[in-house]
């Protein structure tokens, strides 16, 4: 995976989170972003290597078509990180 140009999703990626696999969904819900409706998991693992780590992936529905992003950041960290997706407008700009 790439890291996007946009500072405003410094530490996002687009596509599978590459630790899917051996993780479990801890929480689902439907979600309302700037960029559109939003399918959010919180995903889990048992790693102990990601012991106090976040990981959360988004499905978007967007103007532009459907997107798929992931965050894995210490969970303290995450709410910051999630913020970020509430400052993205479609288009996408750098500002």
């Amino acid at each position: 995976m790439t890291e996007t140009p946009s500072p405003l999703l410094h530490g996002w990626r687009y596509g599978m989170h590459p630790r899917a696999i051996g993780m479990q969904v801890s929480a689902i819900g439907r979600i309302e972003l700037p960029l559109g409706e939003a399918l959010r998991l919180e995903l889990a693992t048992d790693d102990p290597e990601a012991s106090g780590m976040g990981h959360v992936q988004y499905y978007i529905a967007t103007a532009a078509g459907p997107w798929a992003l992931w965050l894995s950041c210490p969970q303290t960290e995450m709410p910051e990180a999630e913020a970020a997706l509430e400052k993205l407008e479609y288009p996408l700009t750098d500002t």
